[in-house]
């Protein structure tokens, strides 16, 4: 008994080295699994102290570990931030900070730095055949990684499986609290108040926020009251992630017994706006370079009963640049010295760190970002209680100060009444963008350079990529060296889906996926893709190759009708959005109606009526009664035009806004309507075949023009403002000419009118006059007196 009791006080100091943190035993490795959510608010989460019960899988596990109550991002958009979490580094030093670049090969990252120790470092992550995610060290091959990753989250826990018995680290990104806000039942309705759609207005706005992936600023009008529905909606996501991943992820950890030697750490890439600031998402959806609380506070929890106690809730802000040297201390792995965050080990401890300003850069548009947008930043210095902002750009040099104690929602500027703090903070963020920027080079994968042509040889130009034949991949091959570089140019889609910019890639192909059935459904929204291949040093280039991605249909075989079908629920889209944004449009103009005092119209209608009874009474005794009111439809039609001028670009402006750009295809339906009528007209007033080809050949010229003014919907709409002015001066002109010189005077007065609404453009400030306009005027006005000749028959006086 004696010789047992002198073995037990190193029994309970073995006890206490093994369960004390940052004390593994040899036998029993730690894992580590990293997850991070994309945009992801932590005041969402009822650990965090929302009054909902969105996260109870989460509160848990936090419980169980430790979560930092003011953690922040490197950035405001996703690329940056995760970037930063796998690095140590903030956005301006790693340098993948805009779209097409990637991480320079000799940083050590995470997945480097665990492999140098023996980690198994499997490649999980679905954004690993994109540029901005390249060289992250995820190198050891998991060959069921394709099979699973087309599944979602299911390639992570068959992951953990085929794992178990390795010292591993996974790293997995989950998307689903991104754009568009649309979790499914019951989690849509369980924060929703009933009803709440039921307005046709705040229905509009609904579906725009639960089906479209971005939302650029200023293309809806949201109101106050919507932050209800946006929060609810984003708050039914957060519950539905953390029941239907978090719940059976932790499940599954304690199923495999490795809940508590592994350490998980919860994270995101940075937030997101739900209305704070009058908008909804973040950089890459809104194109808003800010760098607002609710953008780049993220939630961090970190778990492992075997290295961090239980129940810490750290008050001090931290940041993502410190998970990296924070889990290799706590595995007792030496930190790089590259390395920009610092541990928070001590914490877990019980020690008091020194206090760390917060520092933050972001791009105008994130991955959307076109190459005016890559041009602004928008950096934060956050010392509290103070935060200063500054936005930098072509034209833009803008500060905000905030008082985040005074002034949480940052609402009130104190840049003028507070110089001194502004002159510090200034002086601290400028050394740190001097201090942390550098720039990094794309690696050459070799000496071997491209000779001869290049010959794209997938996909073909218009080919169409279906999601089961292309193997839930979108691959491109070409006629190359192995070993040579080469860059992708791209230009895709139309409209607030369109991106243009360069892909490097070492050897003859480059190979992008597999993809989530939902994920390549979102790639459809960039169609078509047109895209070259050029190699480096300019020693050959591809021409131009387009493709489509066709959506998915359950692997069906391809046919006409499939293409049908996909044109027709592509076409069904677009009209929904015009719809929806005219009638929109149709209550802001409501509402400025409405808003005029009542007085106004009734002057303005008396008044007319006194000066159209005048005029007229006295032109018909002159002209004629019928050439009198001809020639007023003619001039008040032309003062109907002149007098918009001015308010022209402000209405196209609303429209393009507010139908996400669609409004265009306003213009198209009209002249297929025309088209339509014409053929109508044309068979019910038997003109014969050769009035038909006239018409076809009208269409086809006026396809084109549509085609080449697809940017300008102001442009496309003179294809139909001055066709329908020739009708009306034709109709004025057959009382008095018979009918070949009514048309040629007819057209002439059409083509003058246009010429005037040009020049008036000339005068108007901030307008501009160009010679083509006049010429698209003049060329609408002849092709519209076309038409009416063609659908008149020689004697009519017009058209009936």
């Amino acid at each position: 008994m004696k010789r047992v009791w002198s073995w037990f006080p190193l029994v309970v100091l073995w006890t206490c080295l093994a369960l004390s943190p940052g004390r593994v035993l040899a036998d029993d490795p730690i894992n580590v699994l990293l997850i991070t959510v994309d945009t992801f608010r932590p005041d969402r989460l009822s650990g965090y102290g929302h009054n909902r019960p969105t996260s109870p899988v989460l509160d848990s596990l936090a419980a169980d570990g430790a979560l930092f109550e003011q953690a922040f991002s490197s950035s405001s958009w996703t690329t940056p931030g995760l970037i930063s979490v796998l690095t140590g580094l903030w956005a301006p030093t790693h340098a993948v900070d805009v779209r097409g670049k990637s991480l320079d090969p000799a940083t050590p990252t995470m997945a480097t730095t665990l492999a140098d120790a023996g980690y198994a470092t499997p490649d999980i992550l679905y954004l690993s055949s994109i540029p901005n995610f390249q060289n992250l060290g995820l190198t050891d091959s998991y060959p069921e990684r394709d099979r699973y990753l087309p599944n979602g989250d299911e390639v992570l826990f068959e992951a953990l499986e085929a794992y178990r018995d390795s010292s591993f680290f996974l790293y997995y990104h989950y998307r689903n609290l991104h754009l568009p806000y649309n979790p499914s039942a019951p989690y849509d309705a369980l924060y929703t108040q009933p009803g709440y759609n039921k307005d046709g207005f705040v229905d509009a706005r609904v579906r725009v926020v639960r089906e479209n992936v971005t939302i650029p600023d200023g293309s809806i009008q949201f109101e106050s009251a919507d932050s209800a529905w946006v929060r609810a909606l984003y708050d039914g996501q957060v519950r539905q992630m953390d029941e239907t991943f978090f719940r059976p992820l932790v499940r599954t950890l304690k199923r495999l017994n490795l809940y508590d030697n592994t350490l998980v750490i919860v994270t995101a890439d940075h937030g997101e706006e739900l209305l704070e600031h009058g908008f909804i998402g973040h950089p890459s959806t809104s194109f808003i370079a800010s760098a607002y609380e609710e953008e780049i506070r993220i939630p961090l929890i970190m778990s492992c009963p075997a290295l961090i106690p239980s129940r810490i809730r750290v008050k001090d802000q931290v940041q993502n640049v410190d998970i990296l040297p924070t889990v290799l201390d706590l595995l007792g792995l030496p930190i790089p010295s590259s390395v920009q965050g610092r541990s928070l080990r001590p914490v877990f401890e019980g020690e008091a760190m020194a206090p760390r300003g917060v520092f933050t850069e972001t791009t105008q548009g994130g991955y959307q970002s076109t190459p005016d947008m890559m041009k602004v930043r928008a950096r934060a210095f956050r010392e509290p209680p103070w935060k200063l902002i500054h936005t930098l750009g072509p034209g833009r040099d803008v500060y905000e100060l905030y008082n985040l104690e005074q002034d949480p929602g940052e609402f009130v500027n104190l840049v003028e009444q507070e110089p001194g703090i502004v002159a510090r903070m200034r002086e601290e963020l400028h050394a740190w963008v001097l201090s942390s920027t550098r720039v990094i080079d794309r690696a050459s994968g070799s000496d071997v350079q491209h000779t001869g042509p290049i010959q794209v040889l997938y996909p073909l130009d218009q080919d169409t990529l279906r999601y089961v034949d292309a193997d839930k991949t979108v691959d491109v091959r070409w006629s190359g060296q192995a070993g040579a570089g080469y860059v992708i140019e791209y230009d895709v889609g139309e409209g607030n889906y369109s991106l243009a910019g360069q892909i490097p890639v070492v050897g003859p192909m480059s190979s992008h996926g597999p993809f989530t059935e939902e994920m390549w459904n979102m790639l459809g929204l960039y169609n078509p893709y047109r895209f070259r291949v050029v190699a480096d040093g300019g020693r050959g280039e591809s021409s131009w190759h387009r493709f489509v991605i066709l959506p998915t249909s359950s692997g069906t075989n391809p046919s006409w009708t499939n293409l049908l079908m996909t044109r027709v629920v592509w076409a069904k889209g677009e009209i929904s959005l015009l719809a929806e944004g005219l009638w929109l449009c149709f209550g802001v103009f409501v509402d400025l109606v409405v808003s005029r005092p009542l007085v106004d119209y009734i002057g303005w209608g008396l008044a007319g009526l006194l000066l159209g009874g005048m005029f007229l009474g006295l032109l018909s005794d002159k002209f004629g009664r019928d050439r009198t009111v001809a020639w007023a439809w003619v001039a008040t039609y032309s003062v109907g035009v002149y007098a918009t001028l001015s308010v022209a670009p402000e209405i196209w402006g609303v429209a393009y806004r507010f139908t996400n750009g669609r409004v265009g295809h306003l213009i198209t339906l009209s002249a297929i309507g025309t088209v339509l009528w014409a053929f109508l007209r044309i068979h019910s007033q038997s003109l014969g075949i050769r009035a038909v080809g006239v018409v076809v050949l009208l269409a086809g010229v006026y396809g084109v023009l549509l085609v080449e003014l697809s940017r300008s919907p102001a442009e496309r709409l003179h294809l139909l403002e001055y066709g329908l002015l020739s009708y009306l001066t034709y109709r004025a002109c057959r009382l008095s000419f018979e009918q070949r010189t009514a048309a040629i005077v007819g057209a002439f007065v059409a083509a003058l009118i246009g010429t005037g609404d040009e020049m008036i453009q000339w005068v108007l400030p901030n307008r501009v006059f160009e010679w083509k306009d006049v010429g698209l005027n003049v060329i609408s006005s002849v092709l519209g007196m076309t038409l009416v000749l063609t659908l008149t028959k020689r004697g009519d006086s017009e058209l009936e």
